[in-house]
């Protein structure tokens, strides 16, 4: 009986009625903290799938591919209305007959019961640290991002200061600034796969973490501007890279002209024609030099790249795609992307959250948490903001001693102000004259991307060895002293290597080399 076409059809419709007035029941409830927030944006999110599979299934239906709708509609309109209707009436008398009524009902009306009953399940799963949405949990990219593998030793980073520098410093130049400003290892730890991994695993994490939160807005198009912007920068500078890598010919009259060019010059060579770069400089000079004066498409096959190191990007005649490079450049640009411009109120409401766990205490940081998931009496937050405000406006805050604002507007306690040193200012030199109150956040600034970028232009590198270095002459100073140490302590031939004699006495190279110059040994 439930089975004809047109009862489909008008339980597909019913579904979207039910669902239709689920959401006007959801959108219209008044909701308190940020369970009940995503809660409601997951019912929502359900209640839209379930619309449109019913509309996809109902559109089938009106399609009638076999013209079985349209039969079935002509029965009920054409001759012998009546009789088709005491049938079905019959049909429907003995179904109700054969079943309990409470099945037949639940059969009948099961539908869109159903489909509301699962509209109103939502399993979007959080992490407490994410609290239903309201922060982003990077302890473990943390983690991982310190132990990035290329180099001996991790980086020194702590988790407020990764906070600090994903919300400063754009995605993808985070090593060289963690490094101090090494190039060498930072390109080191770059080009290892474990950092590929830990920004496929970021690019994967926010991606995630948007789909959970905003399950009603489909990401991609939003990233799409920036990674059209990034795929046209990319085409170019692989372009231009091989194009500058290419060697003309026509001055060399011999391979062995060509050898003097070098290994990597010649290296670069066949990987800008799509040639084989291995062997020694004479084999690549004799492999270069064959191709002299044919086209591309008449040299031997014999002496193109595989396609294993093709892929890689070593000799990609053109923009390459598929290397790994470019995967992890398009994963950069990715999260860049999602940081600065999507998620950035996430990240800095996440910053400001690890910042307050440092001078919290434990009972303090489970009401936040219980305030933060279940929400706090509406009327009596409304009141005192209203009451801040007004105070706000009317009056001043009475600050006469200039102490730093708390997390609620308000000037810090005077002995929490003096505990923790901030009444000391230091001013370093090497930063362009900055300030920085308080011993802790003076120890943390030679860590942080403005003392490293001051060092880098002194050309000297931001190591322990200049821990406390605040003058710009001090420093030069001391990069002096220990350049003199290491050339003092340096092996020296003359001075170091050791000499016997006939006698059995032990002479030092020079002494050595004067005695027999006189003829004394």
């Amino acid at each position: 009986m439930s089975s004809t076409l047109l009862e489909k059809a008008r339980g597909a419709l019913e579904e979207i009625e039910a669902l239709e007035s689920l959401a006007v029941e959801t959108m219209s409830g008044k909701v308190s903290g940020a369970k009940a927030s995503m809660e409601r944006d997951g019912v929502l999110s359900n209640v839209v799938d379930g619309m449109a599979k019913s509309a996809e299934a109902l559109t089938l239906l009106y399609a009638d591919r076999d013209g079985a709708y349209r039969e079935e509609v002509g029965r009920m309109r054409g001759v012998g209305v009546f009789t088709n209707f005491y049938g079905a009436l019959k049909e429907t008398r003995e179904y109700y007959a054969r079943f309990a009524r409470n099945a037949a009902f639940g059969a009948a009306a099961g539908g869109a019961r159903s489909a509301v009953e699962a509209a109103k399940t939502v399993e979007t799963q959080f992490s407490g640290e994410e609290m239903w949405g309201k922060y982003l949990d990077l302890g473990r990219l943390h983690r991982q991002f310190c132990n990035v593998p290329g180099a001996p030793g991790g980086i020194a980073l702590e988790y407020v200061a990764y906070l600090r520098m994903l919300a400063s410093v754009p995605f993808g130049e985070h090593l060289a600034i963690a490094e101090g400003g090494d190039a060498a290892v930072s390109a080191k730890r770059r080009s290892h796969g474990g950092y590929g991994r830990y920004v496929r695993e970021m690019d994967d994490y926010l991606a995630d973490f948007w789909k959970r939160t905003q399950p009603l807005v489909d990401l991609e198009p939003l990233l799409k501007p920036a990674l059209d912007a990034f795929h046209v920068a990319w085409d170019a500078s692989r372009t231009d890279a091989l194009e500058g890598d290419e060697l003309d010919l026509g001055p060399y009259g011999a391979a062995a002209e060509l050898e003097a060019l070098g290994l990597d010059r010649l290296k670069r060579a066949l990987a800008a024609r799509g040639l084989k770069v291995g062997g020694d400089a004479k084999a690549r000079a004799a492999r270069l030099f064959a191709v002299k004066g044919l086209a591309p498409e008449d040299v031997d096959p014999k002496l193109r790249q595989g396609r294993k190191r093709a892929r890689d990007g070593d000799g990609a005649a053109g923009p390459d795609r598929t290397s790994k490079k470019y995967a992890v450049a398009l994963g950069e640009a990715r999260v860049r992307c999602l940081l600065s411009q999507h998620l950035e109120t996430v990240l800095d409401a996440t910053l400001r959250r690890a910042e307050r766990k440092l001078t919290r205490t434990t009972d303090e940081i489970r009401q936040e948490l219980r305030d933060e998931e279940f929400g706090v009496e509406t009327a009596a937050v409304e009141e005192e903001e209203e009451e801040d405000e007004e105070q706000a406006i009317d009056a001043p805050i009475y600050n006469p001693k200039n102490l730093p604002l708390g997390w609620d507007g308000r000037p810090i306690p005077y002995w929490l102000y003096k505990l923790h040193g901030l009444d000391v200012s230091y001013v370093c030199e090497i930063c362009g004259n900055q300030t920085y109150w308080g011993r802790r956040a003076f120890d943390q600034h030679f860590n942080e991307w403005r003392h490293s970028h001051g060092m880098r232009c002194l050309r000297i590198p931001n190591t322990k060895h200049f821990h406390g270095v605040v003058k710009m002459d001090d420093a030069v100073a001391l990069w002096e002293q220990l350049q003199e140490k290491q050339d003092a302590e340096a092996f020296k031939p003359e001075r170091d290597e050791e000499y016997e004699d006939s006698d059995g006495n032990v002479l030092n190279r020079a002494t050595y080399e004067d005695l027999a110059r006189q003829g004394l040994l």
